[in-house]
């Protein structure tokens, strides 16, 4: 195998107490090297790819769920025909009968014959992969759960935007749910058989939808339910706006797999353990290496929710939603102050050690607006690392909408870019890191930095608007 593919390859291990051992294997391919760049879609390739990512990266916990997790992505210019197969072939070995393999495609597709609405997807060496004899063969692993989702977007209309729903996202148990509970074949594909589909540069109708909807619900037919509805409402709408005559966008599901009802003690002892992010962590010291696995949310969570075992009446919107949702959370009005054990203490200091080390933490402190705070106090950065990695929607959605400009424009001062508000001037003149550049007025944002911007926009929109300074 090529060794650029094997670098790919990330195995990431934490074995939990609670089960025998299970692992989720994730297998991404996102063709973002077209020649030519192929009508537009690389850009929304690339974004298809950081959206799936952090389902993984922040919403699994190993520790919790007593599993593995082992992840593949193929992209660039790696996602080549041959490449791609000799990546597959290596991943499928080696999954075991109680595992679950998740498979995401994102990239160009070709139907070759309408009727027969056969799908090949289409390499970035403009081979050809037959849609159909891959899902047979995932189809076939001899593992509880396989999952397959391909995105192959046809068409990228500028004008249009991914409307993904206004309601509020809680992820932690519904991914559980989703990825462990079930058993199967959830086969996915982004358009009827014939269709095409439809993408932006932040990504495909199909998996910026379905991204949100395993946030919102337990089981797939649910998400895909409401996928489907929203994708295919949503594209009717668009291309009536826009005076075309292209045909709406319909996802198709060949099947969805069945919630597992077979709940044993065992189970029930997980799903309990899904109110914490370590559930121990009053009664063990972790040490650094039992963390970097774990996404910066993650981390900010079971650092502070060390503090919510004692009641302590959080300040964050975040934190008081995030809390205020667990049974086991009794908020104490005004306290501040929890008599943390020695061993509580040890593990805030660590967790914290790590969240910086991973460019966190993952909230920078309590927001110091314009016009708040005063001097020439430098005021903490809400997101200190929204240029390297990805955020949350169920963070992000908590925020009021001059917390959220401030993000926002985190983004673009990092560029030096040359604000004309005398508010947001003074604002981000206070920062030691910022560094005004009177050409900077078009920052060639990166695939992170495009999704954060387009996640916090949306979030405005919904709210009522950006905040006007």
């Amino acid at each position: 195998m090529n060794r650029a593919i094997f670098l790919t390859l990330m195995l990431l291990a934490c074995a939990g107490p609670l089960r025998a051992e299970r692992t989720l294997h994730y297998f991404g391919v996102y063709c973002n090297s077209y020649p030519g760049d192929a009508g537009g879609i690389n850009a929304g390739v690339a974004s298809d790819q950081v959206i799936v990512s952090h389902i993984f990266n922040e919403y699994v916990s190993p520790s919790a769920w007593g599993v593995k997790v082992r992840k593949v992505e193929v992209m660039g210019e790696e996602a080549t025909k041959p490449g791609i197969e000799a990546a597959w072939a290596a991943f499928a070995q080696g999954i075991g009968p109680d595992d679950t393999i998740y498979v995401h495609f994102s990239g160009h597709g070709i139907i070759r014959d309408r009727a027969a609405g056969e799908q090949f997807l289409q390499t970035c060496d403009l081979g050809e992969i037959s849609r159909n004899e891959w899902a047979s063969e995932i189809e076939a692993l001899p593992c509880r759960l396989k999952i397959l989702i391909t995105d192959c977007c046809s068409s990228y209309p500028e004008e249009f935007i991914v409307a993904e729903g206004s309601e509020r996202v809680i992820p932690w148990k519904n991914v559980y749910y989703l990825l462990v509970k079930h058993e199967g074949f959830v086969n996915i594909t982004a358009a009827s058989p014939g269709q095409a589909a439809y993408g932006t540069d932040a990504g495909g109708f199909l998996t910026i939808n379905l991204e949100s909807d395993i946030q919102r619900f337990r089981t797939w037919e649910e998400v895909f339910g409401a996928t489907q509805s929203r994708v295919l409402n949503e594209s009717t709408e668009q291309l009536r706006g826009a005076g075309s005559e292209g045909e709406p966008q319909k996802p198709f599901a060949y099947s969805l797999g069945t919630p597992r009802l077979d709940l044993t003690e065992e189970d029930a002892a997980v799903a309990a353990s899904l109110e914490y992010v370590f559930e121990d962590s009053a009664d063990r010291s972790y040490s650094a290496d039992e963390l970097y696995d774990y996404g910066l949310e993650q981390l900010y969570l079971a650092r502070n929710e060390i503090f919510a075992r004692h009641g302590y009446d959080f300040s964050s919107a975040y934190l008081r939603e995030y809390f205020g949702s667990l049974s086991w959370y009794q908020a104490r009005p005004g306290f501040k102050e929890p008599p943390l054990s020695a061993i509580e203490k040890t593990n805030v200091a660590t967790i914290l050690s790590v969240e910086k080390q991973l460019g966190g933490p993952y909230l920078g402190g309590k927001s110091v607006l314009p016009g708040e705070g005063g001097g020439t106090v430098e005021p903490p950065d809400i997101f200190p690392y929204s240029s390297e990695r990805t955020l949350s929607r169920s963070v992000v959605q908590t925020l009021t909408l001059p917390e959220l400009s401030i993000a926002r424009n985190e983004i673009f001062a990092r560029y030096g870019f040359p604000f004309s508000s005398k508010a947001l001037k003074d604002y981000f003149g206070r920062k030691s890191w910022y560094v005004r550049d009177e050409s900077a007025t078009d920052p060639d944002f990166n695939t992170v930095e495009k999704h954060n911007l387009w996640l916090i926009e949306k979030i405005e929109r919904i709210q009522g608007g950006a905040h006007k300074w």
